[in-house]
């Protein structure tokens, strides 16, 4: 369930921009599952309209308490961290 940011006295700042729903939701329920009180903010133009769009895009945000911001931040980070490695020519997958 997604809450309006009218319905308390938290300030909420954005945490992140999206370019999808499927994203945004992603990273909505982690924070949420966490303790963070996040909301949605934004919307679709394009994708599903009764003329789709070529080219559409969306402009979603993702804001949380900005007592939280920090917290937020280190799970957003720890979400999208990359941690792959490049092998060489003659490195195998298992000799890392």
């Amino acid at each position: 369930m997604t809450k309006n940011i009218n319905d308390n006295d938290a300030e909420f700042v954005t945490l992140a921009h999206f370019a999808n729903m499927s994203e945004a939701g992603q990273v909505h329920e982690l924070l949420q599952n966490n303790g963070i009180d996040a909301v949605l903010q934004g919307g679709n133009f394009g994708g599903l309209d009764p003329l789709p769009m070529v080219g559409g895009f969306s402009e979603i945000q993702l804001l949380v308490p900005a007592a939280e911001l920090e917290k937020a931040m280190e799970l957003y980070d720890a979400f999208f961290q990359d941690d792959s490695q490049t092998l060489t020519e003659d490195q195998d997958v298992g000799n890392q």
